[in-house]
């Protein structure tokens, strides 16, 4: 019998608290990690530094480079400033946990392509430059921006999605009221305005 080909894919499994958010396909060698939303893996809490780390592949081997943060980088509960990673190895940036692991998959499907897993919240965009439009949250961490300037990021987390301010002057508002520096919890028909923008959290899928 013919066997099939697999290829050896480095990942980072990403999760908070006891929460599995994503996988992350290492496939680039350049791979960085931070609360910015330039960065190609961006953590939305304030425990993450702006640009907190970065991952550099070659030859297969990995390596994880501290880039200063305020809070360090861990991986298995040590302190580093650049580790050279492992199979297995736990890496604590903030709240958040990312396991490397290498995983060994059928070559058609190593380049990190997700399976359809059905129909994703949305937010509509009521007013704005980009009235009428639609953003699909397909991904755990979604960033939003204004032409002002004004950037916050949706997360899904263990007890629902959130929105949580991460750039700009002034902090978004929920249904009216500003949510400060903290996360703020999102409900069905939640109205959300960053800047001049407003947007309607949707659960369903829109008609």
């Amino acid at each position: 019998m013919q066997q099939r080909e697999t290829a050896a894919v480095p990942k980072l499994v990403l999760s908070t608290g006891d929460r599995l958010l994503r996988r992350i396909v290492i496939d680039k060698p350049r791979l960085t990690i931070g609360r910015r939303p330039f960065n190609d893996l961006m953590l939305d809490d304030l425990t993450v530094s702006g640009e907190h780390a970065v991952v550099h592949t070659a030859a297969g081997t990995s390596t994880i480079h501290d880039l200063r943060s305020r809070n360090g980088t861990l991986v298995n509960g040590v302190a580093v400033t650049q580790r050279t990673l492992a199979d297995g190895d736990r890496i604590d940036i903030g709240i958040y946990r990312l396991h490397y692991v290498i995983e060994r998959e059928p070559a058609e499907v190593a380049d990190g392509s997700m399976p359809d897993r059905g129909v994703a919240p949305t937010l509509a965009v009521l007013a704005g430059p980009q009235a009428g439009g639609t953003v699909r949250l397909e991904r755990p961490i979604v960033s939003i921006a204004d032409a002002t300037g004004q950037v916050a990021v949706v997360a899904h987390r263990r007890t629902g999605w959130v929105i949580t301010h991460l750039e700009g002057p002034s902090c978004p508002s929920v249904n009216g009221e500003s949510i400060g520096l903290t996360s703020h919890p999102l409900r069905p028909d939640d109205l959300i305005e960053l800047g001049g923008t407003i947007f309607r959290f949707q659960l369903d899928p829109p008609p």
